[in-house]
């Protein structure tokens, strides 16, 4: 299975089940696992408070090693990465 491939479930089970979260959840962190037992069907975990929990409970999941930890918000925010960096801003 191709990481690509991992990543669209877990990104579709997050979007099938984010209306039922933002009536429940709204602004909170979901936690998704895709399971290391051949389901191709991702595991909703639950829902913390902050996005470092969630990180620490699906390292930690007996469901599988892959995960997606993603805000539970209406809209994704768009974030803008400038193309050049500069690496000290002293």
């Amino acid at each position: 299975m191709a990481s690509t491939d991992v990543l669209d479930r877990l990104e579709a089970a997050f979007f099938r089940n984010r209306e039922s979260m933002l009536a429940t959840d709204a602004g909170r962190w979901a936690l998704f696992v895709q399971p290391t037992d051949r389901r191709l069907r991702p595991e909703f975990v639950g829902c913390f408070d902050d996005e470092h929990e969630a990180c620490a409970v699906g390292f930690d999941s007996p469901i599988g090693r892959r995960f997606l930890v993603k805000a539970v918000l209406a809209e994704d925010p768009v974030v803008s990465v400038p193309r050049v960096v500069p690496a000290d801003r002293r």
